[in-house]
């Protein structure tokens, strides 16, 4: 049984009732959502409608056991909020309004749930459509409602704003909202304000600087949005109907947050597609208008939502994601989702996409033809390998080289490239004397593993009668399936591996990487992760390291107990506990602090992809020390990898800087690596340590950013060091 972390109304609700409102502007950010808050109450019953509507949404979500992470991320609730505040800004306060609103609440989280598992089936988000779709249900019939009054209030603010904070909020809100500013910075700031049904300058000015301090991409793509919206309005003519402030805030900039930042990571080619989709939705927007106009419904958001969906679903459609890339994995941040994807290492990625795929060999071998090579991979079989062993003199024979037994690599191991089902065996061929072919039997003795649906490996040209293996046999990687032979098309003894889709021998094959191997070089050994090893260049495969494997196997349920001196040389203690998620990813959860880290654990690399919560907790600078471990042979490799620069927390004036260029040139980079410090001596066989350090590159320019060990002994983790010019952190495992 998977064990899930308890949540309270701590942990949960008061996260998901304070998400509901900075997922509107796809954050979810403590400071962004108090501020809506406040700003909602700017128009006090429209403000108190959207709290109470999110309260409703999310206790009922919760009550009905929905998923606790969308939840608690405010994605079933935030639709609920714009109704509220869209029903309290409309209707008067009566008996009737409050009944329509909880029935309106509970409508839009059905509709949010309904949509979303319909729609995330095919990777669309549901946007702003369940709140759409609620207000038509509300808007139409409103009439047959006698008892339920439009109101006039948004007429008469001046009295509200009276009423809250007397003559001097009032004075103050009317010395603002009247500042003779540019008239494009008026509408501007008007616009943002009108996401949240507000229409003055306070609120956006306050939203406005909100999203700059959440996210310079984010505030850089609303100015892009809005211009983009307005000098297009001007130049079509359409001003006097597309240019309002609800339209832009809601529909042309939402767009740009969502196209610009959001799901796409960002780039020069999400701003120049922001500037080409914000008229497509000027399009979308001007066609509903008129068509809903002649039943009287208002447009809403409904265009930003269809035109950001309809471009999701074209770019899924592309046979390759080159310029614009949807995000993998969503941070909740564009500069978290852009720096994650540049710094942290495309191999993370990797690791999600591809199966992982092992050298099918045991030792150093060279390949003797790679990926469309010069004689036999061509065309639709060009994706393959074939591998041979040489000697110190290039060589691949000993003697005469006149018989199969004077290859090296002849009669050698060939193992399991990973785990699977054996699928298909041929071994009636007999071997080739050197030099001839066998044209009628191509492939030789062959094995066909089934390692997933749609993913099979085939060895070739193996010896007759050494199969170790039968059909149908499951075997684990690096088991040994037969060995090295000559047959088939083969005028050397060689091993030919290929990746496939189908289990047939000789299938189309797949432009497949290999997990991890060594490439040997002439100042050593180098590991290469997911890639493709070129033609004449020397590999091995990787082995694993018994204590880094079983210290690093942290399983679901695990837990760990570390105490520590904190800043004030109290002894502190911090427990942390591994969990799966509702998506079965792994994390490391501190109760003390509420905070994650997400790793992952492929047998031959541990490493952490997210960290979530307090950056002063334990856990966090353990996140920063094993950010990235290697768990195999020989100790002296040494691991390096990007950071994102979030990470960063001494440097913000020059991060900011850097945020507003980062989409199209980053001169930041946050580079980590890891190497075995000390191995264990024929005494101290237990024992391991790791040394790790972060360094900051500015332009070129390297500075040490910190420097980690991690300890090992008896195959269990038993304490880390992490220092830095203002942190010192020496922690001790007590329950290893």
């Amino acid at each position: 049984m998977i064990k899930r972390p308890l949540y309270t109304f701590r942990t949960l609700i008061l996260p998901a009732i304070l998400n509901s409102y900075s997922v509107v502007f796809f954050f979810n950010n403590k400071l962004l959502a108090c501020v809506l808050m406040l700003v909602s109450f700017f128009n006090f019953f429209a403000g108190l409608s959207g709290l109470l509507a999110v309260v409703m949404a999310v206790l009922i979500a919760n009550s009905m056991n929905l998923d606790k992470v969308q939840l608690k991320k405010g994605l079933f609730s935030f639709n609920a909020l714009l109704t509220g505040i869209g029903m309290g800004t409309f209707f008067d306060p009566s008996p009737v309004f409050f009944t329509l609103l909880a029935l309106a609440a509970l409508l839009t989280l059905m509709i949010s749930v309904t949509l979303s598992g319909w729609m995330n089936k095919y990777g669309l988000p549901v946007l702003s459509l369940p709140f759409v779709i609620t207000f038509w249900f509300i808007v139409l019939p409103s009439a047959q409602f006698e008892n339920l009054g439009l109101t006039q209030r948004n007429i008469y603010w001046m009295n509200e704003m009276y009423a809250m904070g007397g003559t001097h909020l009032l004075n103050l809100f009317q010395s603002i909202d009247t500042l003779p500013v540019h008239n494009m910075v008026d509408i501007y700031l008007r616009s943002m304000s009108s996401i949240i049904f507000q229409n003055n300058l306070v609120a956006g000015i306050l939203i406005a600087l909100c999203l700059l301090i959440c996210s310079r991409i984010a505030f850089s793509l609303s100015i892009v949005g809005f211009l983009s919206a307005y000098f297009f309005a001007q130049f079509s003519g359409s001003a006097a109907t597309s240019i309002t402030y609800y339209n832009i805030g809601a529909n042309y900039i939402m767009v740009a947050l969502a196209v610009g930042g959001f799901f796409i990571i960002p780039s020069r080619y999400s701003y120049l597609w922001t500037v080409l989709l914000v008229p497509v939705t000027t399009l979308v927007l001007l066609f509903f208008s008129k068509l809903l106009g002649f039943i009287h419904l208002p447009v809403f958001s409904l265009p930003f939502s269809l035109t950001v969906i309809l471009f999701i679903y074209f770019l899924q459609y592309r046979n390759k994601a080159s310029k614009l890339v949807l995000t993998p994995f969503q941070y909740y941040s564009p500069e978290i989702n852009l720096y994650t994807y540049n710094n942290n290492n495309k191999d993370r990625q990797y690791h999600f996409l591809y199966f992982p795929l092992y050298l099918p060999f045991w030792g150093e071998w060279t390949v003797s033809q790679g990926h469309d090579g010069k004689h036999t991979h061509k065309g639709e079989w060009g994706k393959a390998y074939d591998f041979i062993l040489l000697d110190d003199e290039s060589k691949s024979f000993n003697s005469n080289g006149l018989l199969c037994d004077n290859y090296y690599c002849y009669n050698k191991p060939v193992i399991a490239p990973a785990d699977g089902v054996v699928e298909e065996i041929i071994d009636h061929i007999d071997d080739n004397e050197i030099g001839k072919v066998d044209t009628a039997n191509n492939w030789g003795n062959t094995i066909i593993i089934r390692h997933l649906t749609g993913l099979y490996t085939q060895l070739s040209h193996l010896r007759k009668g050494s199969f170790k293996v039968a059909k149908g046999d499951f075997v684990k990687r690096g088991d040994l399936l037969a060995s090295c032979g000559n047959s088939g098309r083969s005028p050397e003894p060689h091993i030919h591996f290929q990746a496939q889709m189908s289990p047939a021998i000789g299938s189309r094959t797949l432009d497949y990487p290999f997990a991890y191997y060594h490439q040997i070089e002439s100042d050593g050994n180098k590991l290469i992760q997911f890639s493709k090893p070129e033609e004449g260049s020397k590999v091995s495969g990787v082995i694993d390291n018994p204590l880094l494997k079983n210290a690093f196997d942290i399983m679901p349920n695990s837990t760990f107990a570390f105490k520590y001196l904190n800043e004030k040389e109290e002894e502190v203690t911090e427990e942390w506990e591994a969990f799966t998620d509702a998506y079965n990813y792994k994390y490391l959860y501190c109760k003390e602090t509420e905070s994650s880290a997400y790793y992952v654990n492929d047998s031959l690399m541990f490493y952490f992809t997210a960290f979530y919560g307090n950056k002063k907790s334990l856990l966090y600078y353990f996140y920063l020390t094993a950010y990235k471990v290697f768990l195999g042979n020989p100790d002296h490799i040494l691991v390096k990898d990007a950071m994102p620069l979030n990470i960063i927390r001494n440097r913000k004036l020059s991060l900011w800087i850097h945020d507003f260029i980062a989409p199209f040139y980053n001169y930041i980079r946050v580079l980590y690596s890891i190497k075995i410090a000390s191995a264990p001596t024929p005494l101290e066989t237990g024992k391991l340590e790791l040394e790790s350090d972060i360094t900051v590159s500015v332009f070129g320019n390297s500075r040490k950013e910190s420097i980690g060990s991690i300890f090992i002994e008896n195959n269990s983790i038993t304490g880390f060091n992490y220092e830095s010019a203002k942190t010192q952190i020496h922690a001790t495992c007590i329950n290893s």
